[in-house]
């Protein structure tokens, strides 16, 4: 029985790791936790522009579904010991803990949705 349970453990974090692959150009938001972060726009459920004082932009994605990232006034980030924010990071919008996957620079800030 405990080999079976193992093997099941083993199984599931395999397939979670093989889920998540990580983007070959990841980077981390440097000074994300002594106001190094200056705007942030939230595209969709999952996806996060933020604009760093170091003057770059990033795209930001969480673990699935974040809710309230796109209604919430107000983001905390929980960053690394070392104030960066990567994907080993959080975003905290209105009570809710999002695990960030993926941090990734950006060319600028998103694109502005056309009106029909």
């Amino acid at each position: 029985m405990l080999k079976s349970l193992c093997a099941a453990f083993l199984a599931l974090g395999a397939a979670c790791a093989a889920a998540a692959p990580v983007p070959s150009d990841e980077t981390e938001i440097p000074y994300a936790n002594s106001d190094g972060i200056v705007e942030w726009e939230a595209v969709s459920d999952d996806l996060l522009y933020v604009h760093a004082l170091t003057g770059g932009w990033y795209r930001v994605r969480t673990l699935g579904r974040c809710d309230r990232l796109k209604t919430a006034y107000a983001l905390g980030f929980e960053t690394s010991p070392m104030g960066q924010l990567d994907r080993h990071s959080a975003i905290r919008a209105g009570g809710h803990r999002c695990p960030i996957v993926s941090v990734v620079r950006a060319d600028g800030p998103p694109p502005k949705k056309r009106k029909a």
